[in-house]
């Protein structure tokens, strides 16, 4: 669908001077100031070619001293219609979290891990409960659960919108295949090569020797990889329908919930080649240098909510436009959450179950992660989604978070090392309060925001690869 000039003039002054006060043409030939929002510039795109050209054309817009021809306006829009900046800013937000979590990982104590992970004791199958904790401990749980759940929700959602912006430029099915696989092994590499050697570095610090790198240190699985594994099934998923791909990600997912205490049960009792496939594909496990793989989030479960960003991504009709989406993104998440409650009080849904206790309400399993678990903070992913198409283009939080959710492989890799490398200099991991390794996080914030925003910055001004673009 195209615009007049005047349509793309009135849309850059909006979008790329990104400034709460716009300048719009009125009939008395002067100017008033309105007040916009990430909702208004996006709805904008979907204005009809005939009220467009009802506006006169603008051979020139001037701002201050900045003066744009009509190609730089061209250029400059194109340049910002591709990305949905909440999509952006929700996934910064989810990474600040993340941070949260992982800056206690290497500083504090007291902090929750491994809720719900399903353990053989005695011969009898149990799973990991909450236990008595702090609030603090408990809000950053709570914070910190939302994220892989969003995080491979939303790179799936728009790795489908990449997919489908590809198909449309005529791309050849093996090129966007070969594109999958690229982004699939990239991620792969990363987790072995440069988050796994951070979240291992206690141990090697610990013992005081690389003795204790292990094959099961060295194939640390976890969340990269696991997104890289999806991105290959995806890749395949290619050939069949979305809803397809997504009722046969649900059936495995229910199998593997279903029959998860047989597979504890029998673990121990495997052979280490058939116990580091249960690892990689079903059952997440205590963490052994003995064993061949470590993997906390199996392929096999967390396949589903990355089966349901593609959907997600596939379905979305440009057309409709982007109020549609957010209104969509509403309805799953309220539905989402609705369904939630319904479960829990019914106490199906989730091995562990409610004990009576608000914290114990909450108490869900992430170590695999249950329907209860999925249906919770899927829900709050959504709405997420919904606030942030609703924000204000002004907001200066949105921003920040934007700039984090652009870079995500940068900010992953780079936060575990800067948050990782004090501890292991002075031999001290997990030898500080709660609150204490908080005033760390916000620290590694300040820290990071430059260089993501520098990186940021470089990206966009080269046309050279880079696994983030």
């Amino acid at each position: 669908m195209s615009l007049s000039f005047a349509g793309d003039a009135s849309e850059l002054v909006q979008l790329k001077l990104n400034i709460e006060s716009s300048v719009t043409k009125v009939s008395s030939g002067g100017f008033r100031r309105s007040r916009t929002s990430q909702k208004g510039l996006l709805a904008a795109k979907s204005d009809s070619t005939t009220e467009a050209e009802n506006v006169d054309p603008l051979p020139l817009i001037e701002v201050g001293v900045l003066r744009l021809d009509k190609s730089e306006i061209q250029k400059a829009t194109k340049s910002i219609s591709s990305r949905l900046p909440f999509l952006d800013q929700t996934r910064g937000l989810i990474m600040i979290f993340m941070a949260l979590d992982h800056a206690l990982f290497f500083w504090s104590n007291g902090r929750i891990n491994n809720e719900g992970l399903p353990l053989l004791i005695n011969g009898t199958v149990t799973f990991n409960p909450l236990g008595n904790s702090s609030a603090l401990a408990l809000t950053v749980m709570f914070l910190s659960s939302i994220c892989a759940p969003g995080f491979l929700f939303i790179a799936s959602y728009v790795l489908a919108l990449s997919i489908k912006k590809r198909e449309s430029k005529g791309y050849s099915s093996s090129s966007i295949n070969h594109h999958i696989w690229r982004r699939g092994m990239l991620l792969m590499a990363f987790q072995v090569f440069i988050a796994s050697p951070a979240f291992n570095l206690p141990l090697v610090i610990q013992a005081k020797s690389l003795s204790i790198v292990t094959w099961g240190t060295f194939f640390s699985l976890s969340v990269l990889s696991t997104i890289g594994t999806g991105f290959f099934f995806l890749s395949l998923g290619r050939h069949i329908s979305p809803w397809k791909l997504f009722r046969i990600s649900g059936l495995l997912y229910l199998y593997s919930q279903l029959f998860l205490p047989g597979f504890t049960w029998s673990f121990p009792f495997n052979i280490a080649l058939e116990q580091a496939w249960q690892a990689i594909l079903i059952l997440p496990v205590p963490f052994s240098p003995t064993s061949l793989v470590n993997n906390n989030f199996p392929i096999i479960p967390w396949l589903l909510p990355m089966a349901l960003g593609w959907l997600y991504g596939h379905t979305y009709v440009e057309k409709r436009g982007i109020a549609y989406e957010a209104r969509r993104f509403a309805v799953s998440g309220f539905s989402s959450l609705a369904l939630f409650f319904i479960f829990r009080f019914a106490g199906i849904g989730d091995y562990l179950h409610p004990d009576g206790t608000f914290p114990g309400f909450f108490d869900l399993s992430k170590y695999p992660p249950s329907p209860d678990y999925f249906l919770f903070y899927l829900g709050l992913v959504f709405i997420l989604l919904f606030i942030f198409y609703e924000l204000p283009q002004t907001s200066r939080v949105a921003k920040i978070l934007e700039n984090f959710g652009r870079v995500p492989l940068l900010f992953y890799n780079t936060h575990l090392w800067l948050y990782a490398a004090v501890p292991a200099l002075l031999s001290n991991f997990n030898g500080y309060s709660l609150t204490f390794g908080v005033a760390i996080w916000l620290l590694g914030l300040l820290i990071l925001y430059p260089i993501c925003h520098g990186y940021l910055v470089w990206r966009t001004s080269t046309n050279i690869f880079t696994p983030e673009s």
